[in-house]
């Protein structure tokens, strides 16, 4: 199978770089940060530049197309100008989706639990209220929007939060924590914010096994099994790599002014799960990172 993806130097993109080209011909796409791209058929490229994409369709004839390239931290989003974060995160999933609708290939488009209303008593399912507040979440239901009006061979995945080690310069807030504890530096984490987190590669793993199926014009809940706290999360990489708790700092999203408050973005993956991918747990995947990393 032949499968191009955006965003190819992204802490997912690496992931799926990795798994993908296991036994797929992929051909992955990156633009300022290089990651392990050049370890693979690549092409530096904007995404704006639809001209462009087109002559890669054509050369490459995708039958699967993994855009995961986006403007993803929502306090850059709000730094940036606003027509800018637009033409990366919504116009360019509308001229992929075109091309794919062309070409005839699948889109698999990574949105985000964010876009789901902070302040649900339960966990979410697909057709819970949408209510994104941050620009960044705001962009991806337009993009969702983008798709669904272009064609229906697509598959949209609500990510979770990821977690795992970043690779060759792309972290998350798990990956500082991480190396923090292991050196003995104290860590700031919220205990009144609620998601359902799924390691990178899991993620990637879990996207490998969906190419498979004949599915399409789907959106589904993509995340993990267990609804948790980021200081939640912290206690259980102690626990599994024998830091000291005491690092651990427990704090509020509310001691930060500027942070988007959204207090339970937690996500019901029962639909996932009925198309018999499995996550793991969290103790299994930070098992797994302690024993790669320590």
């Amino acid at each position: 199978m032949k499968i191009l993806i955006t965003g190819g130097s992204g802490l997912l993109g690496q992931y799926l770089n990795i798994t993908l080209s296991k036994v797929n011909r992929i051909l992955t796409l990156y633009n300022s940060n290089e990651g392990n791209c050049r370890q693979y058929h690549s092409v530096k490229v904007d995404l704006t530049d639809k001209e462009k994409l087109n002559d890669l369709f054509i050369l490459f004839s995708p039958d699967i197309v993994i855009h995961t390239a986006a403007v993803s931290r929502p306090e850059l989003c709000d730094e940036l100008p606003e027509d800018y974060i637009i033409a990366i995160n919504v116009t360019s999933a509308r001229s992929l989706a075109e091309l794919c609708e062309k070409h005839k290939a699948k889109l698999i488009f990574t949105s985000t639990d964010l876009v789901y209303h902070g302040d649900s008593v339960q966990m979410h399912s697909e057709d819970s209220k949408i209510d994104p507040i941050s620009l960044y979440a705001k962009t991806k239901v337009m993009a969702e929007n983008e798709i669904r009006s272009t064609f229906d061979n697509y598959i949209i995945l609500r990510t979770s939060l990821l977690y795992g080690i970043g690779l060759n310069n792309s972290v998350n807030n798990f990956h500082n924590m991480f190396f923090s504890f292991k050196t003995n530096r104290p860590v700031r984490l919220f205990h009144d914010q609620f998601r359902t987190p799924l390691a990178l590669s899991d993620a990637a793993k879990l996207i490998s096994e969906l190419i498979k199926l004949n599915i399409k014009n789907i959106t589904l809940n993509f995340g993990g099994n267990q609804r948790i706290s980021r200081a939640e999360l912290g206690l259980i990489l102690c626990d599994r790599a024998g830091f000291d708790k005491q690092l651990i700092i427990e704090t509020s999203m509310f001691d930060i002014a500027t942070l988007h408050k959204v207090k339970d973005v937690s996500m019901d993956t029962s639909w996932l799960q009925s198309l018999g991918l499995k996550q793991k747990s969290i103790f299994e995947s930070i098992d797994e990172i302690v024993e790669q990393y320590s």
